[in-house]
């Protein structure tokens, strides 16, 4: 058989000369079902790259449905003029565009091996809606004018099933509607003009042998070391960038997501079909569909097997505040603090759990605020009790036992009481005691009060 390079119109065979007289008039060729269906793949790269030229007044363009190709069809590093659309195509060999200019590239409902469109420019949309891959499909570092489609697609490439790792997509990449991937899905610094959807996907990591060998005890406690957490990756999409992301598989995914220092415009999920296992330190979202799931959310962000990570917080914080929840702002950043406080040594612990049940970690005023009327309470009574000596009992003020209290717990402003009047005995140490408390509590105070004096 000649090779390509020798390749002649009379070298074609009946088949793939009809497929040249369509593709010189951008007609469709439908061969499924035809005695013979085959077309070699030598044949379609001789047709794309100048063996056969459009028709005076017609647009050339490859469309051929039902066939099966014989051999690898490789097209790498060629500027196509041509779109090409092959659809329900049997491929014996893998595909490659590696480093091709393509105008447009439709594979619906085809099957290959193998998929290699990496350093590629596709000026519209790539379509593998429908496909099916028993290997690796790549798009790295490739530029794609329009959108990518997969919608019903199966990559079922055993570890890296679908690797598109830098790529640039100017409008949406819709990976939905039964899309199917058995092994990891990657986007890693991918930018997204639109929207990322992985609407009712089935996202089933690294094969079933990774899935299975996932049990929630080693997540929650962090019991993956790198090369573990590697392998055990269902969605990566570190550094991505999209207008939307759309998180919505039809079952939570059988691994790990990671959407670190990932950026993204509004967030959409749900709780039912959140991950095992998720790293989202350094990701920004403008906002995030469901701002009444705050309680949700938070379980959310402790699905990090690495355990407390405090940009997460912070950023969630941030959002419900723009959307003007400053309730919900200061819960999760009290959640976050708890969270901090669990990794602590124990006196770490026990001094968190006593700024928690005091002051919320300054998150709570009103809790504040009461304890300083329990302890400006307790203050009044034993000291009217057992009131102090007085330092020069000749010039002494009266004694009112609520104002000596009063001005023990607030750090500013003077009374006249404190400095006229010395506890004695045990009451020395409430005095003490009241001072000390006194500074924090209303320091807490004050500062809720300058935050919500600086948001108005």
């Amino acid at each position: 058989m000649p090779d390509n390079v020798l390749m002649r119109f009379t070298y074609l065979t009946d088949t793939e000369r009809v497929v040249a007289a369509g593709f010189a008039t951008g007609s469709e060729r439908d061969v499924a079902g035809w005695p013979d269906p085959k077309v070699r793949a030598v044949a379609l790269r001789y047709i794309l790259l100048g063996g056969v030229t459009a028709e005076p007044g017609d647009r050339a363009e490859l469309r051929l449905t039902g066939a099966q190709v014989e051999g690898a069809f490789e097209v790498e590093f060629a500027d196509i003029d041509a779109p090409i659309t092959l659809s329900r195509c049997t491929f014996e060999g893998p595909i490659s565009f590696f480093g091709s200019h393509v105008r447009r590239l439709t594979l619906t409902e085809s099957e290959f091996p193998e998929l290699n469109v990496a350093n590629a420019v596709i000026d519209g949309t790539v379509a593998l809606s429908g496909c099916t891959s028993a290997g690796l499909v790549s798009l790295g570092g490739s530029t794609i004018g329009g959108s990518l489609l997969m919608h019903g697609a199966l990559l079922t490439g055993p570890g890296i099933a679908f690797d598109s790792t830098s790529l640039r997509v100017r409008r949406d990449v819709l990976a939905d509607d039964g899309f199917t991937c058995r092994g990891a899905f990657r986007l890693d610094r991918a930018e997204i003009g639109g929207i990322l959807s992985l609407e009712r996907a089935v996202l089933d990591g690294s094969g079933d042998a990774a899935a299975n060998s996932l049990r929630a005890a080693d997540i929650a406690r962090g019991g993956l070391d790198d090369s573990e957490w590697s392998a055990s990756v269902a969605f990566s999409g570190r550094h991505l960038t999209a207008r939307e992301l759309i998180l919505l598989p039809a079952q939570p995914p059988g691994g790990l997501v990671d959407l670190r220092h990932a950026k993204v415009g509004l967030l959409r999920d749900a709780p039912a079909t959140w991950p095992p296992g998720l790293r989202i330190d350094g990701m920004s979202y403008e906002a995030v569909a469901d701002l009444d799931g705050r309680d949700a959310r938070l379980r959310w962000l402790r699905l990090d097997p690495r355990g407390f990570r405090p940009q997460p917080y912070a950023h969630l914080a941030q959002v419900y505040r723009a959307a003007g929840r400053d309730e919900d702002a200061r819960t999760v950043l009290l959640a976050g603090e708890r969270h901090r406080c669990d990794t602590l040594s124990l006196p770490g612990r026990w001094w968190g759990r006593l700024q928690d049940v005091t002051v919320g970690y300054g998150y709570r005023p009103v809790r504040a605020a009461l304890w300083l009327a329990v302890l400006f309470t307790i203050g009044a009574v034993v000291f009217k009790l057992y009131p102090p000596r007085a330092a020069e009992p000749a010039r002494a003020p009266e004694f009112v036992a609520p104002v000596y209290a009063l001005d023990l717990i607030l750090p500013v402003g003077d009374f006249g009481q404190q400095s006229a009047y010395h506890p004695r005995g045990v009451t020395v140490w409430l005095a003490y005691a009241l001072i000390v408390a006194g500074l924090v509590l209303t320091t807490t105070v004050a500062a809720a009060g300058a935050r919500r004096l600086r948001r108005s």
